[in-house]
């Protein structure tokens, strides 16, 4: 089929597309659905002509089945096919070391791409996308979004596949881009004819016109046709348009009368090659075949003279991958499963990767129905999928886990390596954050030991899904059953998996209000650990100290075992640690630390990035620097949306942006935040339910209803009154305006309580002068005493804690006018709206009393003004100081380093600059920075 035939419409709609791109300068998605050999393939080429024919740079490139398991081939086939590649050499080498970090290979890529798009508009065709890798997807999904303001046009053509490959790109991209969607239909009659004129060079008779019509409007079919297959007595059933992936019918008829029509050298060639794949080399057949590839050219000729192959480069390969989907769709399946066989062991002895071999050794076990095999050849299969695990794991490890799954489902019943594999699937699951997942596994390995050491290497490798989910008592208990079933201590066979069920009971123990007894059982650990020199051990000892630590409030003692984690045994930067140091109000070490563990070349930097996007987004709320708080809570949203495996703290994300927009008044977008968060809590996670509660308070004074205030404070201090938590919580930093919310609704204990939980904390955080400070804020309003808040006031001047220290001085304002010093009161309430203005927030989050202070002159009082939405004036101090460095040749990771911020923040800073201007390139915005006045001088204050 040379030239497009009854596809009009259809061609319209895709210039249309393209046309708005070129015209909007922004990224626009069409999909092309179709039932096999509909014409998907030949539409795209068409689509790749007219979009040259406009100016625009092409890359195309298909999926292949056979390669499911290679990380990211789907989407390179297009970027780096022709002889100008969409993706640069040097990008391309630059993306083989981002393959286990799935987020910085993402952004990479967008920002390789951007690069051609900046010149002109760009089209990536991609065929076949039912088949994509699992990295293509979702690298798919995130790119389209980041590079929404550039000129990249993505015509994406697939099978029918609800929920699949094509629906998930598109969903993700529907509220980002404009997503137009295409079916292919059955060519109609007129259609049919024109293509029989073409083949033909001339008019099909009458006979023929009436088989034609009998095809359905199949384009496959129809070519099969006019290449002199005829069906049998029993006639032709048309080819049903919207098929999946079933074959038509007829097509498997038309390539099994060809097939008839070959000698049986050719048929055995065409068999062999399509177990290969779509393409392949005569080498592969000879080795396979064991047959000279001499003698394999006269089938060759016969096969190419049928119409079924073609010359491809120094391959070959099949017309189309129909054809090749018939011929392997009618081998039996013995036959099919052996010649899989004979390719995997090929492949095998000329050392291919585990992963090119591992879709020939599934071949020969389909998930359904039994196969008759040897222990032996079950092991040896399992053993590929195993390697073949190993070599994708750190780039795709929920493939990985996928894969382990299928070879323990190989492995025989009792097979000694059957626990190995499991805990390799399970392991896999939980570094790709598949936490649910693994904990299952888990639960499914342990109801399959035999034996008390089996048991506790389950628990320990369950130890770390089952905390991510909180399940500290599930983790608990069978920790403590296992070590009772284990011989007693002086057993020394056992003493190593003792010792780590101990160190696992002590972490799960840690978290609850037996953190004495945790600690003390992990110091036992940690002398025992160190003397027999298991370091695993010695470490999970040293992170269930800092956690019982840290859940008993006490970030002194939480830091000292949390940095000797990091110190003694490597790796990156423990949250433990980060934690510890915000809670000592250390930023700038916190801050130092969290950019070390999202260092690029950090491997394991991806596996706590959403936790560590959390621990920053909270830093600078409690900091004062709300942009920034804000920018790394909705990044911490998006993550989730791109990455299905970074779906954790999304309901912490929007507590913390729930609380941004209320300290700037915006109290019903706090409450839809609110109740975003409240969808998603966790089940076992008191500490999301508590945060939601005082987020709920804060919103509710806000608003003021200080009654619905009241209720949402007094449910979150029972909650921490009734599982004894005495860890740091936003109830303590809230202390002062649940006192005085509490007061003025005449809640006196609750008042109290608010009061007496803010000093316990500050008494178990000496020299901290936020925790001080928050501590003598709350005791003053109890009490009235003017002379304590003033105390509290200064404290706190002397900590990082913005936001503090300005709503302690609005309330101490406000008690200096209850006092009638009026003069001090006036004073004080300057000091605290310029405080305010500073980080940006509303006069709603101090006691209204003092607002009867604000000048009445006609003076303005220091704020920061109402800001256009479009423009320079609308960027952000932190949005202006990325501009400026970018639109002077900087790139994400340099403006980064420089300005002390990580490159996610960067980019996201950048795409509101691009908004907010109204440009689409790097290139439009340095000529914007080129041209303002103030060129010559860049904003030197970080953001």
């Amino acid at each position: 089929m040379n030239r497009l035939h009854g596809r009009d419409h259809e061609l319209r709609r895709a210039a249309e597309v393209l046309a708005g791109t070129r015209r909007s300068g922004g990224t626009g998605l069409l999909t092309v659905e179709g039932a096999p050999g509909i014409g998907k393939s030949t539409f795209l080429r068409a689509v790749a002509a007219l979009a040259r024919q406009q100016g625009y740079r092409v890359g195309s490139g298909s999926a292949e089945e056979s390669s499911r398991m290679l990380p990211l081939t789907t989407l390179l086939s297009a970027l780096r096919s022709g002889p100008e590649p969409l993706l640069s050499e040097g990008d391309f080498a630059e993306l083989g070391g981002l393959y286990d970090r799935q987020p910085w290979l993402v952004e990479r890529l967008a920002d390789a791409l951007a690069v051609p798009a900046a010149h002109g508009p760009v089209l990536v065709l991609l065929d076949d996308v039912q088949w994509s890798d699992q990295l293509s997807v979702v690298a798919l999904r995130v790119v389209l979004g980041r590079l929404a303001r550039q000129p990249v046009c993505w015509v994406l053509a697939g099978r029918p596949d609800p929920g699949g490959a094509l629906d998930r790109v598109a969903g993700a991209a529907r509220h980002l881009v404009t997503v137009s969607r295409l079916t292919l239909g059955p060519l109609d009659a007129d259609a049919v004819e024109g293509l029989a004129r073409e083949e033909l060079g001339g008019e099909p008779d009458p006979a023929l016109r009436r088989l034609l019509a009998r095809a359905g409007g199949h384009p496959l079919l129809v070519s099969s046709l006019l290449a002199g297959w005829r069906p049998g007595p029993g006639g032709t059933d048309p080819a049903p348009a919207a098929a999946g992936a079933a074959l038509p019918h007829q097509l498997i008829l038309a390539v099994r009368h060809q097939l008839s029509t070959l000698p049986p050298g050719a048929v055995e060639l065409l068999r062999t090659g399509s177990v290969l794949g779509r393409r392949f080399t005569l080498a592969d057949v000879s080795e396979v075949t064991r047959q000279p590839a001499a003698r394999l050219m006269a089938p060759l000729e016969e096969a190419v003279r049928a119409g079924l192959l073609h010359e491809d480069g120094d391959g070959v390969a099949f017309r189309h991958d129909l054809v090749r989907q018939a011929v392997h769709d009618d081998l039996p399946v013995s036959l099919r499963a052996a010649v899989h066989r004979d390719i995997a062991a090929v492949m095998t002895r000329q050392r291919r990767p585990a992963a090119h071999v591992a879709p020939h050794v599934l071949g020969q076990w389909p998930r359904s129905g039994a196969v008759a095999a040897t222990p032996e050849e079950r092991r040896a299969a399992a053993d590929v999928l195993r390697a073949a695990a190993g070599e994708i794991a750190r780039a795709t490890p929920a493939a990985a886990a996928d894969l382990l799954q299928r070879a323990l489902d190989l492995l025989p019943p009792d097979s000694p390596e059957r626990l190995d594999v499991g805990l390799e699937a399970l392991t896999a699951a939980a570094a790709g954050l598949q936490v649910e997942a693994a904990a299952e596994l888990g639960r499914t390995l342990l109801r399959g030991t035999t034996t008390a050491g089996d048991a506790a290497r389950v628990w320990w490798h369950l130890a770390r899904p089952l905390r991510a989910l909180s399940a500290d008592e599930e983790l608990q208990r069978g920790t403590a059953q296992a070590l009772a079933a284990l011989p007693p201590g002086d057993d020394a066979a056992s003493a190593p998996a003792r010792l780590r069920l101990r160190a696992v009971h002590a972490q799960a123990s840690s978290r609850g209000p037996d953190g004495a007894a945790a600690a003390e059982e992990a110091r036992g650990v940690l002398q025992d650990a160190l003397r027999l020199e298991d370091t695993a051990a010695a470490e999970a000892a040293l992170v269930a100290l800092a956690e019982a630590a840290a859940w008993q409030g006490r970030h002194h003692e939480a830091l000292v075992p949390a940095r000797e984690a990091r110190l003694r045994h490597g790796g990156p930067p423990r949250s433990a640690e980060i934690a510890a140091l915000t809670g000592l109000e250390r930023y700038d070490e916190a801050r130092a630390l969290l950019a070390e563990a999202a260092e690029v070349h950090r491997s394991d930097a991806w596996e706590t990035l959403p936790e560590h996007a959390w621990r920053r987004a909270l830093l600078e709320l409690y900091a004062g620097r709300t942009s920034l708080a804000q920018v790394e809570a909705e990044h911490l949203l998006r993550l989730g949306e791109d990455f299905e495996e970074f779906a954790l703290y999304r309901a912490e994300a929007h507590c913390v942006l729930a609380r941004i927009v209320g300290t700037r008044g915006d109290t019903a977008t706090g409450r839809r935040h609110v109740e975003a968060a409240r969808a998603l809590l966790a089940p076992r996670n008191v500490w999301q339910r508590l945060t939601l509660h005082v987020v709920d308070g804060r919103l509710a004074e806000g608003a003021g209803d200080d009654r619905a205030a009241v209720a949402a404070f007094s449910r979150a201090l029972d909650l921490r009154r009734e599982h004894a938590l005495l860890g740091a919580g936003p109830d303590y930093d809230s202390a002062p305006q649940i006192v005085r919310v509490a007061l003025r609704a005449g809640a006196p204990a609750l008042a109290e309580d608010a009061a007496a939980n803010a000093a316990g904390y500050a008494e178990r955080n000496p020299g901290v002068p936020g925790i001080q400070g928050i501590a003598l804020h709350a005791r003053a309003l109890v009490d009235g005493d003017v002379d304590r808040l003033g105390e509290a006031v200064r404290v706190l001047a002397t900590g990082p804690r913005v936001p503090v220290h300005s709503v302690a001085a609005g309330d101490l304002a406000a008690l200096l006018a209850v006092a009638r010093r009026r003069a001090e009161a006036v004073e004080a309430w300057r000091r605290a709206s310029a405080a305010l203005a500073a980080w940006g927030a509303s006069t709603v989050i101090v006691d209204p009393r003092a607002l009867a202070l604000r000048p009445r002159d006609g003076r303005a009082e220091p704020a920061g003004g109402t800001r256009p939405v479009s423009g320079w004036g609308a960027l952000t101090g932190a949005e202006r100081r990325v501009a400026e460095r970018a639109g002077r040749g900087g790139t994400n990771r340099s403006i980064a380093e420089e300005l002390g911020v990580s490159p996610h923040t960067v980019s996201t800073h950048l795409r509101a600059v691009f908004g907010k201007l109204g440009i689409n390139s790097r290139v439009q915005l340095a000529h914007v920075v080129a041209t303002r006045p103030d060129a010559g001088e860049l904003t030197r204050s970080r953001p």
